[in-house]
């Protein structure tokens, strides 16, 4: 297998697809307890927001198995809610309960002072990549299709397109609860970021920009 033979970009119509996959993968999130339309909104910023986003999806016989986004995002969280805050305090209120979950209110939290931050504006002029970060924002594998190095395939896809780019690091955080999340991403070459004794979920990984074998086309 190439190494981005599988890998689709994602589109707007595929938007609902992707909101499935998220929901069946993270259905504790605080994202998913807003529900699908939430989550497809949530989804539709990252691909048509002002960011420089690598937004793509594995597919077998049409069905999305799972997807992956990265780049350099400007408001990944703050523009979605500036865009979608008469939607999403709708949303909270008809659901009050979500409110009493520690998880959802950190995120309301984020999500409240976000909105004292100015709207994100368009892209300003493209700067070098090296020296900056290429982050993951987002990697998810349908339940059903785990197990099948779905996962390793979109996150050497998402390092081959920062190493093309000229990115020399890598940015995520993860669940420091996640175990599982962790030990993979350790398995790829990720290494805990340390705030002095302290791990707060930050992981990067350094590229050999130019040591990855060619992206090519998409299939």
């Amino acid at each position: 297998m190439s190494c981005r033979s599988q890998a689709l970009r994602i589109e707007p119509d595929h938007l609902p697809l992707v909101a499935q996959v998220h929901l069946r993968a993270f259905p504790q999130s605080a994202l998913s307890c807003l529900g699908n339309e939430a989550v497809r909104r949530y989804y539709e910023w990252q691909l048509t927001g002002p960011h420089d986003h690598e937004f793509v999806g594995v597919w077998r016989d049409q069905k999305l198995l799972g997807y992956a986004v990265g780049g350099v995002s400007r408001g990944a969280l703050s523009g979605f809610v500036h865009r979608n805050r008469g939607f999403l305090v709708c949303r909270v209120l008809m659901q009050p309960w979500m409110i009493c979950t520690s998880g959802f209110r950190g995120r309301l939290k984020l999500g409240l002072r976000s909105l004292s931050r100015r709207k994100p504006s368009a892209p300003p002029a493209q700067m070098p990549s090296a020296g900056r970060s290429f982050g993951v924002l987002a990697v998810a594998i349908d339940p059903a299709a785990q197990g099948f190095g779905l996962g390793k395939l979109l996150m050497n896809h998402l390092e081959i397109v920062a190493a093309e780019q000229g990115y020399n690091r890598m940015h995520l955080t993860v669940g420091m609860d996640n175990a599982g999340a962790t030990a993979f991403y350790e398995r790829l070459g990720w290494t805990r970021v340390m705030n002095g004794a302290q791990w707060a979920g930050s992981m990067a990984k350094r590229l050999a920009v130019g040591s990855v074998c060619s992206a090519g086309k998409y299939s």
